[in-house]
């Protein structure tokens, strides 16, 4: 081994034994961790919910929306918040405004259309 070899290896063995030191030593080079005394929440506070539409759509209805064949109390509560409050006002409209308004396919509002016309 040249000399240039050996003067670089002994740096480098020198460089990694301070290396070493200073792992040694980290806890009482660095500042002791803070500590609270409470802990965090875990969990935000959950909302206040909002008052809850009539579970009855027979109340609010004229005739019953749920007499549609594929229509349950959620889909006619849905139905008598976009307007459409009885049979007769489903029959007649369009399947795409109906599906719009309750938020559904064309074809499943054209369905609820055709029963609906055959209630009426």
């Amino acid at each position: 081994m040249n000399h240039t070899a050996r003067n670089l290896i002994r740096i480098t063995g020198a460089i990694v034994g301070l290396g070493a030191a200073v792992w040694a030593l980290r806890d009482r080079l660095l500042p002791a961790p803070e500590i609270h005394d409470e802990p965090p929440p875990r969990f935000r506070e959950a909302a206040p919910r909002p008052a809850q539409a009539p579970t009855s759509v027979r109340a609010t209805t004229d005739s019953s929306l749920t007499d549609i064949k594929g229509v349950g109390a959620v889909t006619a509560g849905k139905l008598v918040k976009a307007g459409f409050t009885d049979v007769p006002a489903v029959a007649a409209a369009e399947p795409s405004v109906l599906a719009d308004a309750v938020g559904t396919s064309e074809a499943v509002a054209d369905k609820w259309i055709t029963s609906a016309k055959s209630l009426t």
